[in-house]
């Protein structure tokens, strides 16, 4: 016999938002160990670490990475969210929302749905030092994000949280009493799409 879930209706989202090396996916695992309820962690780099991605990168052409392949990837991944959480399953996100334009795509998609948008911030130098420390990271990525691509001006946030400092029982804490206080459907990311 094929196994039947529950119907439980749509799927509840925790997306973190902050630059690399801020200590998202850290983040992620701890509140998935702190909640009473199954959550899927899910990040972009899952899918670049299990080979997805082709290794030829060329500028220009079907290979141009920035221009074609980028694009494309992220464009799919955000697709996959709504997918995952219609289907009943909550969620845990972990992202870098580079661009206004992901902001606004991501509002589109995920609209209707349980949404909890947190600003996840860390000191520019900590970011350095914990790339440094990481080795596997571009010095300045994190960085970049944060004073070049602006990622925490596209939007508030539902709930804002520091990690310069590292992340403990406290910090987890306060994300998960802001979320199971909010109203849930009224979360900043997707309120835009609501009208007035």
């Amino acid at each position: 016999m094929e196994p039947v879930p529950t119907p439980r209706g749509p799927g509840r989202i925790i997306m973190l938002n902050g630059a690399s090396s801020s200590g998202k996916s850290t983040l992620a695992v701890a509140l998935r160990a702190a909640l009473d309820e199954p959550f899927l962690h899910v990040s972009s780099d899952q899918f670049v670490a299990a080979g997805m991605l082709p290794n030829r990168r060329e500028d220009g052409g079907p290979f141009d990475w920035w221009h074609q392949l980028r694009p494309r990837f992220f464009a799919g991944f955000h697709r996959c969210l709504p997918a995952l959480a219609t289907a009943g399953n909550d969620l845990i996100v972990e992202h870098i929302i580079e661009f206004r334009a992901w902001r606004h795509e991501l509002a589109v998609l995920l609209a209707g749905l349980d949404v909890f948008l947190v600003g996840v911030h860390c000191a520019p130098d900590e970011l350095d030092r914990r790339e440094r420390a990481r080795g596997d990271r571009r010095i300045g990525e994190g960085r970049g994000h944060v004073e070049v691509n602006g990622i925490h001006t596209f939007g508030s946030y539902d709930h804002d949280v520091d990690t310069s400092q590292g992340i403990g029982a406290d910090l987890v804490d306060s994300i998960l009493t802001a979320w199971r206080h909010q109203t849930p459907h009224t979360g900043v990311l997707t309120r835009a799409t609501q009208g007035p």
